[in-house]
């Protein structure tokens, strides 16, 4: 029998809708949600990115990035308490001296503009490619600002790509602050391939790797992993023990640092 023109636009309008919601759907869970079989949502999905609306992935559908993910300007008023508690926290952890990188976005930003306060740093080097982060540091008393050359995402204000991957070999950190969309059992994620593959490639250059992500960002999986539980130093959040557990993350006390 077939289905109503107008019953299928309704049904894509919320497909459309719930992907701009999430971010990422899976297949599987789109078909759960709307109760409808794998092929139909396939042809739902080939129909509503031809109008621009989400990009098909596989296995799943992910939100049109440029229209879904905020500005920095947009995110910077976002949860900004909890930010401010997460970049004292973070600022904690770095040492007086040595080398220590500083990822996008704006927790991490917020780590830079409170790390600009300490009066005891002698001679940190900071490697950013935050142009944001950059200019909060640029002057700051102790601090040695390098910045990494690479592609320019407007919506991050930061510098990725090849170029920025290749200048990461130059370097080696005592520890680096990173930033992330999504934070579940599996790990942390994003969902610019771009940002993913950037963080991925930085790993393996930090003898400590600290993430920075606030409570909004629990629950979440974007399309993009970055890192398992077990390949993190420390998790800075504000979100509680027993948040993180009902998320299916359970960390070694060593490892949870609550903002």
């Amino acid at each position: 029998m077939r289905v109503p023109q107008e019953l299928v636009d309704l049904r894509r309008e919320e497909l459309r809708r719930l992907i701009r919601r999430d971010g990422f759907l899976p297949v599987a869970e789109i078909c759960r949600r709307l109760a409808v079989s794998e092929a139909t949502v396939r042809r739902d999905l080939v129909a509503v990115e031809a109008n621009g609306h989400i990009t098909r992935t596989y296995g799943g559908a992910l939100a049109d990035y440029n229209s879904s993910f905020a500005s920095v300007t947009e995110r910077s008023g976002r949860a900004r308490p909890a930010k401010a508690r997460i970049a004292e926290c973070a600022v904690a952890q770095i040492p007086r001296t040595g080398t220590i990188f500083l990822d996008a976005g704006t927790t991490i930003e917020a780590v830079a503009r409170a790390l600009t306060h300490r009066r005891d740093l002698t001679r940190l080097a900071v490697v950013t490619n935050s142009l944001a982060a950059a200019t909060v540091l640029g002057g700051a008393t102790g601090v040695e600002l390098h910045v990494l050359g690479g592609m320019f995402l407007n919506r991050q204000a930061a510098l990725m790509g090849a170029q920025a991957i290749k200048a990461l070999g130059d370097w080696s950190f005592d520890a680096a602050f990173l930033a992330g969309e999504g934070m579940d059992a599996a790990g942390i994620s994003n969902s610019h391939e771009h940002i993913a593959g950037f963080q991925r490639a930085l790993l393996p250059q930090a003898q400590r790797v600290c993430f920075c992500l606030d409570a909004s960002k629990l629950g979440r999986a974007t399309p993009h992993r970055v890192a398992t539980w077990r390949q993190l130093s420390a998790l800075i959040t504000d979100a509680s023990a027993s948040q993180l557990v009902a998320a299916g993350i359970r960390l070694p006390a060593n490892k949870y640092l609550h903002a």
